[in-house]
């Protein structure tokens, strides 16, 4: 619902100082470098780092969006870059290295981007204009060659170059007194007449005419004001260029090869066609390009977007040049008398503001402006009307009924913005304005649905905006109040739309609605700026329009459920009419009707806090009552948003007063006759359903209903409804979805008192029913009942008047606990979060039995241990994750205090996965040991669990219960083989904790550690790490301070080594177990055994890697030369002689 960008306003707002002063220190950083003699004199740079300049294009980026801000900055930003660039004109030119650019392109880069976001027309006027510069930087354009830079942004240096050269065109002299390097190119026949200068402009702006970048954009516009220029204009260059271009423009789309050339050639004509010292070339353009409006036109131009804005624009600027060449002779005139170019122009305009091309849209509705502009009165009327009655074409015929089913939307979008640029214009006649205004304010509210479920219309509503906020600006208050608000047809208008005084009134109320409730957020800020205008510029018109302003704040919109949720219900305390107006909003498509789930949920929290008095409860039960009833059961997302809100409204209803639940049970036999059609749109459960979340709320609007009936004293709901509802929930406890299962606890208890208090048998949540179908269910291979064994949990303690001391509550938590046993992973989650559930059920003052908690502990220890893995990976983690939040429940509950031998033992089970490998079991552990038993540390994130304090406050004990065999077996798998930040800190810490021990100490731990051993030998998960760790410890020499014990059982050890990797094929355990053997031959008890080992290992293992590894390790111990030309990877039986002489190493 909220996107990313939506709130980019806001932070760049908060930002744009900072980011302004980082840009004016940093420019001149990047194209200077300081004399170390004088600061003051400072030398440009001949080449500036890439990264350097990505740093300052990057801080120029973020004001794309409020370009504004820049402009107080300009003045102090511009000049250093054209001085720098100016100075580098004249200096040597150098190849830069592949990680520098050369300054010309830095500068071009940097005023590219300043270009793109505040305009190249406001940026050009900071660019320098003195004529001596005219001819450095055409020098620069003709020696510019792009190929010998490899960097993709290479087309900006000419683009500005052409650019700069087009401002410098504007010397008030003639060119031939210019003093500039003579062309060495030399000239054609047509050609030899031109001064030098000339010449050398008119070729280079040729050569970039083609090009497919920008650059082509600046080379037409630098071309036109060259040839109108008076000491050029009598050479004759629009002439040829007219006789040369037009040809191209006709050619067949199949056999055009570059439509780039095409389009140079389009966007020359476009110029020539604006200006009026060449209005002679006029009607050849003008025919030329009418053929290309031609249905049966095949033209290349016919079909390409770009040329067609381009016509319009040649169209639009012929139009205007004949009206202005009215009153004078000339060949224009007569062209317009002999021709119906100003109609067949307007027709042209007109079939164009429904092209299916945005930007060929755009460009029809502003030249519609500005023509309109030129007209006499009374026909620019007729032309408004032309466009209004377009309009009238595409309305929905049904009054007052809001339908955009069947209108075309790119035709709406032309139409509006053509209306909002004549607005813009001040264009259109106050008589016009009731009919505008009809049209805008249905734009304004246009969305259209299509077959694939995506919706259309945002860019007719960000039209509707602009033109309303035009319509603020340019017509005063005396010219609006005569629009009577009952001229407006083709809108859905409140039911007091009567008692609204004014049609400024009625337009707030629109833009209210439109910046609250608007899935699009460019919407809902354009309405606020449109609604800021209205009350700014028509003072005491609109109901408390400060405070009205002041909350639909242009930044506070930004957020979608912010401005449903916060604003919204702001503004409609300042007014009933404003209430009103948003209730039936919420109501509607920009509401409850929303395409996305989390917009209808916002719409639902909104509605509900609307609510004041129990009367407007009433009108709100009522309303949505009615549209309950008149919606389809197929229209599922309807369903969803009118079901949510009426769950909200009885949730809320409930926490009130008695005139709220009066209220309520007023309208619940209303509500009742909905649960049919609810029912059957669960009949399937289809994708569409459960995507939509209709099944989650029709679960809430069951538990509301069960709450409201226990405060109804009839019991006349009959039988048939409340079966309707058992099979509702029935269906609903045999999903696994997380939004189902979320509302089963409040669902089951509200059902359970309900039958409580009605002596009514529990049907589908019965304590017998539930434990038999979860047994059944949970011997399958996939997931069932997860909602039941959810509900099972949630009712244990309330099954019985004796809570959990109740036989049906130790039934319930060995059927719980049984499904730890289950096949699927799923299931097992399922089953700990059932068993939470009943534990957090749990009466704070009872005391748990024996039999029942050794059940609860016995499946929550087996699912701590749950380290299952398949093709997803570890999904055991699933299953230890959700058992840690259910041990921390335990830890948090007084029912549990007298079993402390079954505590500490899963005390212990935390402390050991608060060490474990994975980030994410490792924080959860971590967090619920500084809960319930302190840490020292703040667990908050993988980086404050992954750190050298962490591991100290982790592995050191602090107290004599510290789990010390729980604390190793944890190390087990951290320092053993897990990621490497997070072993080398493990490490760290473990291994100067052992040296700070006493012999004796040390002795425990190294046994300890034994003990571990032994019980990882059926494990393979556990077993390699726990040798790797053996191995590092050894290679530390903890182990070998206890070389010269009597007590410590060396042999023991080597024993578990050598069992651990028995017959194994598990390359890298025997690898780390080789590791061990490397360190346990440094004990002289076992010296020789452990040689004995590595060469039998040596002599029969089959692996090459493994007889690789042995042998190093044997190199390692004996340093036996011999062994160093030897290929340990060949079969054992070719260096059997080696191998029978390395026995005489051990000892006899």
């Amino acid at each position: 619902m909220d996107n990313a960008d939506d709130d980019d306003d806001l932070k760049l707002a908060k930002a744009s100082l900072g980011l302004l002063n980082s840009l004016e220190r940093d420019v001149p950083k990047l194209l200077y470098k300081s004399s170390p003699i004088d600061s003051r004199i400072k030398r440009v740079h001949k080449r500036v780092k890439r990264r350097d300049l990505d740093h300052v294009v990057n801080l120029i980026e973020p004001f794309q969006g409020d370009p504004q801000l820049l402009d107080a900055r300009l003045k102090t930003i511009l000049p250093p870059i054209v001085d720098a660039f100016l100075e580098h004109l004249t200096s040597s030119d150098q190849r830069p290295a592949a990680e520098h650019v050369d300054l010309q392109l830095a500068v071009c880069s940097l005023l590219y981007t300043l270009c793109k976001v505040r305009g190249y027309k406001i940026i050009v006027g900071f660019l320098n204009n003195e004529p001596r510069y005219l001819d450095p930087v055409l020098e620069a354009l003709e020696h510019y060659r792009p190929e010998e830079d490899n960097n993709q942004t290479t087309w900006h240096v000419p683009y500005i170059l052409l650019l700069w050269l087009g401002h410098l065109l504007l010397a008030p002299f003639d060119l031939s007194s210019i003093s500039a390097t003579p062309s060495q190119i030399s000239a054609s026949e047509p050609e030899q007449n031109l001064p030098p200068l000339v010449l050398r402009v008119l070729r280079v702006g040729m050569n970039y005419l083609n090009s497919p970048t920008k650059a082509q954009d600046a080379a037409s516009a630098m071309l036109v004001r060259l040839t109108i220029r008076p000491d050029v204009l009598s050479l004759g260059l629009a002439d040829r260029w007219v006789a040369e271009h037009l040809p191209k423009l006709a050619q067949n789309a199949s056999s055009m090869h570059d439509i780039y050339a095409t389009l140079g050639s389009l966007r020359l004509m476009v110029g020539v066609a604006s200006a009026s010292e060449l209005s002679h070339l006029v009607p050849n353009i003008y025919r030329t390009c009418a053929a290309a409006f031609d249905e049966r036109d095949s033209s290349a131009v016919s079909s390409n977007a770009v040329a067609k804005k381009l016509i319009v624009k040649i169209f639009r600027d012929i139009a205007i040049l004949a009206l202005r060449s009215v009153a004078t002779s000339g060949p224009l005139l007569r062209f317009l008398q002999s021709t119906d170019v100003l109609e067949d122009v307007i027709d042209y305009l007109l079939r164009s503001l429904g092209d299916k091309d945005t930007p060929v849209r755009f460009a029809a509705a502003k030249a519609i402006s500005l023509i309109v502009l030129e007209l006499e009165p009374e026909m620019a009327h007729d032309v408004i009307q032309a466009v209004l009655d377009t309009f009238e074409e595409d309305m929905p015929r049904d009054v007052g009924k809001i339908d955009f089913s069947t209108t075309n939307a790119l035709k709406w979008h032309g139409l509006t913005l053509a209306l909002s640029h004549t607005l813009f214009k001040r264009s259109a006649s106050v008589g016009q304005l009731p009919d505008i205004l009809n049209a805008l304010i249905a734009a304004l509210q246009y969305q259209q649905r299509t077959a694939t479920g995506s919706t259309l219309g945002t860019n007719v509503r960000d039209a509707a905006n602009f033109g309303i906020w035009s319509l603020a600006r340019r017509y005063v208050t005396a010219e609006l109040l005569p629009v009577p608000v009952e001229a407006l047809h083709f809108v859905q208008r409140s039911k007091r739309a009567s008692d609204q005084t004014s049609i400024i009134q009625y337009l707030g109320i629109q833009l209210i609605l439109s910046a609250c409730l608007d899935p699009a957020g460019n919407i809902r800020r354009g309405s606020s700026a449109a609604l800021q205008e209205l009350v700014g510029r028509h003072p005491d018109q609109i109901h408390q329009g400060i405070s009205l302003v002041q909350i639909v704040d242009y930044l506070a919109v930004s957020l979608r459920s912010r401005a449903m949720i916060d604003v919204a219900n702001r503004a409609a305390t300042l007014s009933p009419r404003y209430w009103r107006a948003l209730l039936d909003g919420m109501l509607g498509w920009r509401g409850l009707g929303s395409v996305d789930v989390s917009s209808r949920e916002a719409a639902a929290i909104s509605i509900a806090k609307l609510i004041g008095p129990a009367e407007t409860q009433t009108t709100v039960l009522q309303l949505v009552g009615q549209k309950l009833s008149a919606c389809s059961s197929r229209d599922v997302e309807a369903l969803h948003g009118l079901s949510l809100v009426t769950a909200e409204t009885a949730e809320r209803a409930l926490q009130r007063g008695d005139e709220h639940i009066q209220s309520l049970m007023t309208a619940l036999p209303r509500l009742f006759l909905q649960v049919s059609k609810l029912q059957e749109a669960m009949q399937d459960f289809s994708p569409r359903t459960l995507r939509s979340n209709l099944s989650a709320t029709i679960a809430r609007y069951a538990t509301a209903l069960y709450k409201s009936m226990m405060h109804s004293l009839s019991h006349a709901t009959g039988d048939t409804l409340l079966n309707d509802l058992d099979t509702i929930v029935d269906k609903l406890l045999s999903r696994h979805e997380d939004t189902i299962l979320a509302t089963v606890p409040d669902l089951v208890r509200a059902m359970l008192a309900l039958k409580r208090a009605r002596s009514l048998p529990l049907a589908c949540i019965g304590a017998q029913t539930l434990c038999k179908r979860i047994a059944s269910d949970g011997a399958t291979s996939t997931m069932h009942s997860a909602g039941r064994a959810i509900a099972l949990g949630a009712l244990a303690s309330f099954f019985e008047t004796s809570g959990i001391h109740s036989d049906k509550a130790l039934n319930a938590a060995t059927t719980l606990a049984s499904l730890l046993h289950a096949m699927n992973v799923e299931s097992r989650v399922i089953g700990v979060k059932s068993l939470q559930l009943m534990i957090e059920g749990a009466p704070g003052d009872a005391s748990m039995s024996s039999e029942m908690a050794g059940v609860i502990f016995r499946g929550v220890q087996h699912g701590l241990n749950d380290y299952t893995i398949d093709e997803r990976g570890d999904v055991g983690s699933l299953v230890r994750l959700q058992c840690i939040s259910c041990a921390s429940a335990i830890f948090g509950s007084k029912a549990f205090s007298e079993h402390t031998v079954l505590l500490d033992n899963l005390k212990a089970e935390v402390y050991r996965l608060s060490l474990e490998k994975l980030d994410r079991i490792r924080l959860s552990a971590a967090q619920c040991r500084a809960q319930h038993f302190g840490l020292g540390v703040r667990p908050t994130d993988v980086a404050s669990i992954s750190s050298r304090s962490y591991f100290e406050a982790a592995i050191i004990p602090t107290s004599t219960s510290h789990p010390a065999q729980a604390i190793l077996a944890g190390l087990v798998s951290c320092a053993g083989v897990g990621s490497e930040p997070v072993l080398q800190a493990s490490r760290e810490v473990f291994v100067t904790y052992l040296f700070s021990l006493s012999t004796a100490d040390l002795e425990a731990q190294i046994s300890t550690y034994t003990t571990i051993l032994r019980s990882t030998l059926d494990d393979l998960t556990r077993s390699h790490p726990a040798l790797e760790l053996l191995a590092f410890l050894l290679d530390m020499q903890v182990s070998q301070r206890l070389t010269h014990s009597q007590t410590f059982k060396w042999r023991n050890l080597l024993s578990l080594v050598q069992k651990s990797h028995h017959k194994s094929n598990d390359i890298p355990k025997i690898l780390a177990a080789v590791h061990v053997y490397v360190g346990l031959a440094h004990v002289p008890s076992i010296r020789g055994e452990v040689l004995k080992k590595l060469i039998s290992m040596l002599r029969t293992n089959p692996y090459p890697r493994v007889r690789i590894a042995v042998a190093e390790a044997l190199w390692t111990i004996t340093k036996d030369e011999e062994m160093m030309n030897v290929d340990w990877a060949k079969p054992a039986k070719e260096n059997a002689g080696i191998i029978e002489r390395l026995g005489k190493y051990v000892p006899v």
